[in-house]
């Protein structure tokens, strides 16, 4: 049992670059924690700040009520998970997995019964006297698990571990890292800039930008309340549209914005009028959008400037004025062509306020 915390946690590596800024992360016992935010945003070195790999600038670490702030790699019992498969090309299958208990000079016979334990777990024990050449992006990659898990960690961590493999195989290794999670039930960290992984494997998501930490919970709260603009721009694909609008309260508590006027729930305009803003940010989803070819109760006639078909949905993008654009998300397929006309409305209970000074959502502030 393992209860992973970063107590008000720097880094600085020189002077005009803090990475971390006072983060606070607590990550529960066999918990699947995904780190997710944009390149440079702290999320590998938090991760390399649990494993030991880098050190803190201040702060502390605990595994359980135990610090480890300064404590080494080794003696933390982690198993990390690379980006790059890292297998010893002149070695085959069971010697990668097998050559870190062999290191630690552990019985011939225990490395022998764990490799074949870790790769019955993977489905490779067929590959277990190939070299890495041999292997496909897939395969090594779960060699690369299968040497982790040989080690019986108490917390496995995961550095974008699928970002060289292609689209089909990296949806099939999810859900090999979801099973497998279930089947060692043991804590995992999980980094990854790809915001649809993170939502597909994560118990809970924390999300990072500019080395702190703006949200963090279950991929359905950081979906559906999202804390400010940044977590509603970067979960969710497409991304949520931004509308920058004027509150008005003398024309029945509405949004404006250029010839649009949208409506607002009741909760939603008693909560503007008691932070006293007029300038505010709408946010909308793609989903949320209503669009037709036809008029339809309280839709607003647009512009389409370009249709992408994705079999299951079609996505529409459209002019709400010069140079501003939105975009919808219709189920199969839309029969308006680029160039032609489409009635759109925005449902009010589906729509967003920010704080266009803070960012952040009105409902939280």
């Amino acid at each position: 049992m393992v209860v992973i915390k970063l107590d008000n946690v720097n880094k600085i590596f020189d002077p005009d670059v803090h990475v971390l800024k006072d983060i606070d992360l607590e990550i529960k016992d066999k918990e699947f924690m995904v780190l997710v935010g944009p390149s440079g945003c702290g999320k590998s070195t938090c991760l390399n700040i649990i494993a030991g790999l880098e050190f803190v600038t201040d702060g502390r670490v605990f595994f359980d009520d135990v610090e480890v702030t300064h404590v080494p790699p080794k003696e933390r019992r982690v198993a990390m998970v690379f980006q790059s498969y890292a297998l010893y090309p002149h070695m085959n299958v069971r010697d990668n997995m097998g050559f870190a208990l062999k290191i630690d000079k552990m019985d011939k016979e225990e490395i022998a019964q764990r490799v074949e334990n870790a790769a019955e777990l993977l489905s490779i024990e067929e590959l277990l006297d190939r070299k890495p050449g041999e292997l496909s992006g897939g395969q090594r990659q779960r060699v690369a698990l299968g040497r982790s898990i040989v080690r019986n960690p108490t917390v496995f961590l995961f550095d974008e571990p699928l970002s060289n493999l292609d689209a089909k195989l990296r949806i099939q290794m999810r859900g090999e890292i979801i099973k497998l999670q279930k089947q060692l039930r043991i804590t995992q960290v999980y980094v990854t800039h790809d915001q649809v992984e993170a939502m597909s494997m994560a118990d809970r998501i924390a999300i990072l930008n500019d080395g702190k930490f703006q949200q963090i919970g279950t991929p359905t709260e950081v979906y559906n309340t999202p804390h400010n603009l940044f977590v509603a721009g970067f979960i969710g694909s497409p991304t949520m549209n931004f509308i920058d609008v004027r509150f008005n309260e003398r024309n029945g508590n509405t949004l404006e914005f250029a010839d649009f006027t949208f409506e607002l729930t009741n909760e939603l305009a008693e909560k503007i009028k008691t932070l006293g803003l007029t300038q505010l940010v709408l946010g909308i989803r793609p989903e949320h959008i209503k669009i037709t070819p036809e008029h339809h109760e309280k839709s607003f006639e647009v512009q389409v400037s370009v249709i992408e078909y994705l079999g299951t949905e079609t996505l529409v993008r459209f002019d709400l004025s010069e140079g501003i654009t939105a975009i919808a998300s219709s189920n199969g397929f839309y029969p308006v062509k680029m160039g032609e006309k489409s009635f759109i409305s925005f449902p009010k209970e589906k729509i967003y306020v920010f704080n266009k000074d803070t960012g952040k959502n009105i409902l939280i502030e």
